[in-house]
């Protein structure tokens, strides 16, 4: 099975329910729930849940649902995203209403349901095997969005792939060691710290003390990719940002990220976009005109 997608986070919060907190809607888009504490009562058309400590709620588009407040308080990070990010992404908001109460318009905010595309038919409910990790995971990603950093949606991403990574693993039946998640996830992290830096296979290597083939094994089994590749991937994906978003030139860009001349910059970037960085670069401002 292979997922390659490129998601949207429209929220990331953590919230506590209270004794009179209900809600009654439909979701545009899938919303990813935590329970870190207590527990609540999620009640689908068709089935009804008390969830607990532990449990973790992937509610899709379109999912009628109701949510009460059950017997305590329920401490409960939540994501709100799309999966494939679109020029409607950040138009659409949270929805909190019924089908019956939305608007025309409001009618055709309805994300694509991405998994039953791909035939994954998930259960809404699972109780995760490493709640300590998914925790981590989950304040990690809440924390990058709510403060402004120049890398937060590469953070974002990276995390959230992690999370569902989890989540259908669990859900399948397929018993991942939680150490490779640990260490999946601080390999990626230190890659987005460092994407200034040129990083190779072999700094991958020292910082994880695993072996080239052990982390290509790693990361083929995570995200269907060798660890360099999606490190340069992230790479691009900021060039492409300071490109969009800054004043630089193209030569302080390839300084920036540590490539010795500018030609060997655009050679690099043509390799992964099949376009130079002037070329991007001139598409980019004439689709802003």
């Amino acid at each position: 099975m292979e997922l390659n997608f490129k998601p949207y986070i429209r929220l990331a919060m953590y919230h506590t329910w209270l004794p009179d907190y209900f809600i009654n809607r439909s979701i545009f888009d899938f919303e990813l729930i935590f329970i870190d504490k207590g527990m609540m009562k999620i009640e689908f058309d068709d089935d009804t849940y008390i969830v607990k400590e532990g449990d973790l709620i992937l509610i899709p588009p379109n999912k009628h649902h109701i949510i009460r407040w059950y017997k305590e308080n329920c401490c409960q990070p939540h994501i709100h995203f799309d999966f494939n990010e679109d020029e409607l992404s950040p138009i659409i908001p949270v929805s909190m209403k019924e089908k019956e109460y939305m608007s025309d318009k409001e009618l055709t905010y309805f994300r694509p349901n991405y998994l039953k595309e791909l035939g994954l038919n998930l259960p809404l409910v699972i109780h995760s095997t490493n709640p300590s990790l998914v925790r981590s995971l989950m304040l990690h990603l809440i924390n990058e969005y709510t403060f402004d950093d120049p890398l937060k949606k590469l953070h974002m991403e990276g995390t959230l792939k992690l999370l569902l990574s989890m989540y259908i693993s669990d859900a399948i039946g397929y018993k991942e060691d939680s150490e490779n998640f640990d260490m999946v996830s601080m390999i990626t992290r230190y890659m987005t710290e460092n994407l200034q830096n040129n990083l190779t296979l072999k700094d991958f290597e020292l910082k994880s003390n695993l072996s080239s083939w052990a982390l290509n094994e790693l990361f083929n089994k995570t995200f269907h990719t060798t660890p360099k590749k999606y490190y340069d991937n992230l790479r691009l994906g900021y060039a492409k940002n300071l490109i969009r978003n800054s004043f630089k030139s193209i030569k302080e860009i390839s300084m920036l990220l540590n490539f010795n001349e500018p030609q060997t910059f655009s050679r690099w970037f043509y390799k992964l976009d099949g376009r130079y960085p002037t070329q991007y670069k001139n598409e980019k401002n004439k689709s802003k005109k």
